[in-house]
């Protein structure tokens, strides 16, 4: 083998080795943009849940409002309806 040749061998492996470390570089930094995205696409979903929780709440409490007792009795009233008798009321069971 002479000298030209181990040179030209030297010069490849050079590259190849320049290639393979871009290549790697490459990676690493969609890699990191990846992560980076996902992190932010996170972030904004633990908002929404969060959000999503507080109107769950909200609605809860609107709700408990709506059903309670003394409201119903209240709408009664205003609407002209009385208590309703034992053969009005069913029972439903679980």
């Amino acid at each position: 083998m002479g000298k030209k040749e181990k040179k030209t061998g030297n010069y490849k492996w050079l590259a190849f080795m320049l290639l393979v470390t871009f290549v790697l570089g490459l990676a690493k930094v969609w890699v990191t943009v990846e992560r980076v995205d996902l992190a932010y696409r996170m972030e904004r979903l633990q908002e929404e849940n969060r959000e999503n929780r507080e109107l769950r709440t909200k609605l809860s409490i609107e709700r408990n409002n709506l059903l309670s007792p003394y409201r119903l009795r209240e709408f009664g009233r205003e609407h002209g309806l009385s208590k309703p008798g034992d053969e009005q009321v069913r029972k439903i069971r679980n």
